[in-house]
């Protein structure tokens, strides 16, 4: 069997448990874990922890309960009626830098006095950093040469930066020159990974350059052919084990993407070559992953995807480093997940859900579910994109009506065997020749598998428009 529904909870098992009373509004957006002092910190557009602490856009949590810092932004600590400094954004980015804690985000007023955007804590209160940023900081990152900040600003400390700045402790400085793809760079993330930096967001074609970028030393050149479609974006960046994984929303169906992109909603770049993780959310009416985390060398991802590595899920998904599996089944949360994090080696996750399957979860909640996966899909690892020599070769994949299937010469005469997600049989041919085309307008969207009865195979997967 490919797929399978494994340790299904009864009905009244719980997946998640509620941390402390919850948050209010939206729920976290970020989490960060301080693994020197114990503590977690959480950031959103929140106000309130329960009833009683207050800390607008900001909150720590000690495994018990969650603390306020400070007055939060722009709370005066005496009235909970008090005007917040906080945009619909809210703190959507926390980072350390030179030992000392960093947000950003929608941020306009810290302390009662216009703010622009970032701040660092001090150990007591918040302070602006020099004039700051003129958009929404989207994600921080700390590195011995200073604090990257990236997001939808034009300029950075009043010098022109274009969603790419660097602060030194002193001043802002833009990085490498980043030219202005669009009337606004939209950045969402970035990461060194082989001494160089690379970035990511919703940017144009200017000069090939598509969504994906990095700097070769002497220009921003484009990474492999970019990510591309009509609503394609590049979210995270992350360096793990030696390589870049990349994550957001792209597809290999439009219009999230044409056939060559190179996968659906979360690949690898190695600085040579793309390489897929399964089917990634191939065959979701939305591809988007939004968050991810690491625990030890086990992945986690949320986003809009109703499918992961080819079987339904309810929009949280583990990569093991050889398939995915649904941690929840469809319809688990309501109304929406809005942040993935881990503390103490526990996942954590946050939106503005108050459901998750038979419990009531206040915006955020930790795992409990122990083992328990909704569904696995097929093992594969991490392999390139490129057709493997003496297996079946399928374009396109994913696809709608029909694929096209090359055979190595061992294989004409053979018994060519369709399965789907379940493992069940669901047709067979005889293979005649080298080419064929097969038709695909009876069968539903999902994975599949086709083996040859000399034990070539390949995995594709149906998604059509819906």
């Amino acid at each position: 069997m490919i797929w399978s529904a494994v340790n299904r909870p009864a009905q009244c098992q719980s997946l998640w448990a509620n941390m402390d009373e919850g948050l209010s509004t939206s729920g976290p957006r970020c989490f960060l874990e301080d693994t020197q002092n114990d503590i977690l910190y959480v950031s959103g557009a929140f106000a309130m922890a329960g009833e009683d602490v207050i800390s607008p856009g900001i909150m720590t949590w000690d495994g018990e309960h969650f603390s306020a810092m400070d007055c939060g932004f722009n709370w005066d600590c005496v009235s909970p009626f008090s005007s917040g400094g906080l945009g619909n954004g809210g703190v959507g980015t926390l980072t350390f830098w030179n030992g000392e804690l960093y947000a950003g985000g929608d941020i306009y007023l810290i302390n009662g006095q216009p703010a622009s955007n970032v701040a660092r804590w001090d150990g007591t209160t918040w302070q602006s950093l020099g004039l700051g940023l003129d958009g929404i900081v989207y994600r921080l990152h700390g590195y011995p040469d200073g604090l990257y900040a990236v997001g939808s600003f034009t300029h950075a400390g009043g010098i022109e930066a274009n969603g790419l700045a660097r602060w030194d402790g002193e001043a802002w400085h833009s990085v490498y020159g980043l030219p202005l793809y669009d009337d606004v760079n939209l950045i969402y993330d970035m990461a060194w990974y082989n001494d160089q930096i690379y970035i990511c967001g919703n940017f144009g074609s200017a000069n090939g350059i598509s969504d994906i970028a990095y700097y070769d030393g002497t220009a921003w050149a484009s990474v492999g052919n970019g990510i591309r479609g009509s609503f394609s974006q590049v979210n995270l960046l992350e360096v793990h084990n030696g390589l870049l994984y990349v994550a957001g929303a792209f597809a290999q169906t439009q219009p999230y993407g044409p056939p060559d992109n190179p996968g659906c909603g979360i690949v690898t770049w190695d600085g040579a070559n793309w390489g897929q993780l399964g089917d990634g959310t191939c065959g979701s009416g939305n591809p988007t992953i939004y968050r991810m985390t690491w625990i030890q060398d086990t992945l986690y991802v949320t986003g809009r995807f109703s499918r992961i590595g080819g079987v339904p899920t309810g929009r949280v998904g583990r990569w093991d480093g050889t398939q995915w599996c649904s941690l929840v089944p469809p319809n688990y949360f309501y109304p929406d997940i809005g942040a993935l994090g881990a503390y103490r080696d526990t996942l954590l996750i946050g939106g503005t859900f108050w459901e998750a399957g038979p419990d009531s979860i206040i915006r955020v909640g930790k795992w409990v579910g122990g083992d328990y996966t909704s569904a696995c899909g097929l093992p594969t690892g991490v392999v390139p994109t490129e057709p493997i020599e003496n297996e079946l070769a399928i374009f396109p994949n994913p696809a709608s009506d029909h694929i096209r299937i090359e055979f190595p010469d061992s294989a004409i005469g053979e018994q060519l065997v369709l399965f789907d997600a379940t493992g069940r049989m669901v047709d067979t041919w005889r293979i005649d020749r080298s080419k064929t085309q097969l038709d695909l307008s009876q069968f539903g969207s999902g994975s599949y598998v086709l083996k040859t009865s000399a034990g070539q195979q390949a995995r594709f997967v149906i998604a059509r428009q819906r």
